[in-house]
């Protein structure tokens, strides 16, 4: 078995390519389910790599194997989207080149650690007790394509025995592993509100059916129905284009968040009762969706343990921390914990820039650490499936 010294080594390394890499992943940005150049680069990488690189299952997904020979096997997942934001750090030297889409939640720290581990495995392979899977997803930002990913037979021959992913998380102590059994992250559902009435003139209120006045009803009287424990958040209105004209038709939009399933069903119909309600009394035609994507990241309380005992005795206590309460924050890897063992970890950025942020930028020095997690996985892996 290889030594930690050993490992940190190798992976030290590898550090100035991996940083490279990551570099060029944030200055190609790419919204779900189109990361065309993103993935095309990945593959570029991995090619070098002596794995089984899979064709792949959802155009912009790639899946390599490692060590396929070998029984048991452990999935490594990193997401590799990004947000359609316009990124505003005007100094940065490998700042988006694409206008409109930025790396504002670390999807390129994500997959460059997943990179890095690749490589470093790839050249221990035969300390490697099982097959790795290297899963680098698209479209976990809103899409939710995890969901694809396991409908496509991506995760098939061979199904993981365990599986596992990283966040980097702002306000989480630095480059410490956090997570918590049961409840991690949230249910992350969002809603569209259609509202039509009757246009007029401004100074005629009364001859027109306003539908602005409607949703500002909904949102004043939807925010007193919300169960202890769940979010319900209105994050866009529209409605209109002219001061002194009524508009026909007025949009909202917004997410919903909860961990509990019940408390989330009670928020979902409540939701949509109040809002049909009131539409009604206004004489307001109304539309109401909301999908909820990702279901609640839950850890079981068996494989956290195994994780926690596996950190602490290779890096010591410091290193992992058990979070006091979940994150209403929501994340598709929940779909991969409903079906198969396994944990989601955060992974402390520190006093960093907020997720979802215009000038976010991943911390490079973060690197090593997600790199090290995923190794570490590999390695002792037979800890895990047992």
């Amino acid at each position: 078995m290889i030594t930690l010294n050993e490992l940190n080594m190798k992976i030290g390394k590898t550090l100035p390519e991996i940083r490279k890499i990551r570099h060029e992943l944030h200055r190609i940005p790419e919204i779900a389910g189109k990361e065309y150049k993103t993935s095309a680069l990945i593959r570029e990488k991995l090619s070098d790599l002596e794995m089984d690189l899979k064709p792949p299952f959802l155009e912009t997904d790639v899946v390599a194997l490692l060590n396929p020979e070998k029984s048991g096997n452990l999935t490594l997942r990193a997401d590799i989207d990004a947000l359609p934001i316009e990124e505003y750090n005007e100094t940065l030297p490998y700042r988006s080149a694409h206008p409109g889409m930025m790396h504002a939640c670390g999807h390129d720290g994500h997959a460059a650690m997943l990179l890095g581990a690749a490589a470093v495995l790839a050249e221990i392979r035969e300390s490697v007790p099982c097959s790795v899977r290297f899963l680098f997803q698209p479209g976990e930002e809103a899409a939710a394509l995890a969901r694809d990913v396991l409908r496509s037979g991506a995760l098939q021959d061979p199904e993981p025995d365990f599986i596992t992913g990283l966040h980097n998380f702002p306000d989480e102590e630095y480059g410490k592993i956090n997570t918590r059994p049961g409840a991690l992250m949230a249910a992350a559902g969002f809603f569209q509100i259609t509202l039509r009435g009757k246009s007029g003139h401004g100074s005629l209120p009364k001859k027109a059916n306003n539908p602005l006045v409607c949703a500002a009803e909904i949102i004043a009287e939807c925010g007193k129905i919300v169960p202890e424990d769940c979010v319900l958040s209105f994050c866009q209105c529209t409605g209109g284009n002219c001061n002194n004209v009524i508009p026909e038709t007025a949009e909202l939009l917004g997410t919903i968040r909860f961990f509990d399933h019940e408390k989330g069903q009670k928020l979902l119909s409540g939701f949509e009762n109040t809002v049909r309600q009131i539409a009604e009394r206004r004489n307001i035609q109304c539309g109401f969706s909301c999908d909820v994507p990702c279901i609640p990241v839950i850890n079981r309380t068996e494989d956290y343990e195994k994780t926690r005992s596996m950190i602490t005795r290779n890096l010591g206590d410091d290193a992992f921390s058990e979070l006091s309460a979940p994150s209403m924050i929501g994340e598709d890897f929940s779909w991969y914990l409903q079906k198969y063992r396994g944990i989601f970890c955060h992974l402390g950025a520190g006093n960093s820039c907020p997720l979802h942020s215009n000038r976010y930028d991943f911390d490079d020095e973060l690197l090593a650490y997600g790199i090290r997690y995923f190794c570490l996985m590999a390695l002792h892996c037979r800890e895990l499936f047992s």
